[in-house]
């Protein structure tokens, strides 16, 4: 409860702080090279599977600062900023292949890169201390997320469970949408052709985040992002001013009930994942303040 009202009460000091009081308002404007962070599942002989690599996003919004003396003061803002990461998957893998009167396990290997697109509405609140024309800041952010993405591909050779099959080659789109696709979800439109042991079966080419999941687990990705953030800002003149940050998020993002191991399962059971993912975000802007 408190996580989901994190971000009012955020909201609630700010414009209590700055209520009455003499301010000075802004925008900025600048670029995300933003990844998620957490740890990578593990093939059989303890090799890394996962890697998350950088996308460049964007952030724009407002900003309100309050002097309490030359030097020092405290600062909000609100910004749409767009995170992510570049996702691979490479190496040991399964799929289940689901049919009318039962399901064939295989296992393999299996190639996903997904271009993960997460956007939000970020509350940052930062105490800052100027020397000269430089400005250090640091303080805390919560963030909600507005819309949450994928885009991709997944390709899969492997062999059926017991008789030892080939599959053959697969290869799938992958057009996620984290918030909305329903289980087993995918476009019917376009089909790819499996062969699992005795069974020809027609499969959708292009998959949605959840078509591996027989139930509705909630979405992937949780609502609400957190954490810390300290930067350094030069003036260039009195109003304009070139930032950098660093952005590490605390909070947890996946929805343990949802994050789907992609390496193995316990005898043909599906396995789910308990572990920490954050958002992590380096951030370069140019602002102004009136």
């Amino acid at each position: 409860m408190f996580k989901k009202r994190f971000p009012l009460l955020v909201l609630f000091v700010v414009s209590a702080w700055f209520a009455g009081a003499q301010t000075r308002f802004g925008f900025k404007t600048g670029l995300n090279f933003a990844r998620l962070s957490g740890p990578s599942e593990l093939n059989d002989a303890g090799a890394a599977l996962e890697k998350w690599e950088n996308v460049t996003g964007f952030h724009i919004g407002a900003t309100v600062s309050h002097n309490f003396s030359d030097n020092f003061g405290l600062r909000g803002e609100m910004l749409y900023s767009k995170k992510g990461a570049r996702y691979t998957f490479e190496g040991q893998s399964y799929r289940i292949f689901n049919y009318s009167g039962g399901s064939t396990l295989t296992q393999g290997d299996a190639t996903y890169r997904i271009n993960i697109n997460n956007s939000y509405l970020d509350i940052p609140l930062t105490g800052f201390v100027r020397l000269g024309n430089f400005e250090l800041s640091a303080g805390v952010y919560a963030g909600l997320l507005l819309q949450s993405v994928g885009e991709g591909a997944l390709q899969y050779q492997g062999n059926t469970v017991p008789l030892g099959n080939p599959t053959g080659e697969l290869k799938f789109l992958l057009d996620h949408n984290y918030r909305r696709d329903d289980p087993a979800g995918g476009n019917a439109g376009q089909t790819v052709t499996a062969q699992v042991d005795a069974r020809t079966l027609e499969l959708p080419r292009t998959l949605g985040a959840y078509y591996d999941l027989p139930e509705d687990k909630g979405a992937l990705y949780k609502t609400l992002d957190y954490g810390l953030i300290g930067g350094l800002s030069y003036y260039l003149s009195q109003s304009m001013y070139a930032n950098a940050r660093l952005q590490y998020g605390l909070a947890d993002l996946t929805n343990n009930a949802a994050d789907l191991s992609k390496a193995r399962t316990d005898n043909g059971q599906l396995i789910f994942r308990d572990d920490q993912d954050r958002n992590f975000a380096i951030q370069v802007s140019i602002g102004f303040s009136f």
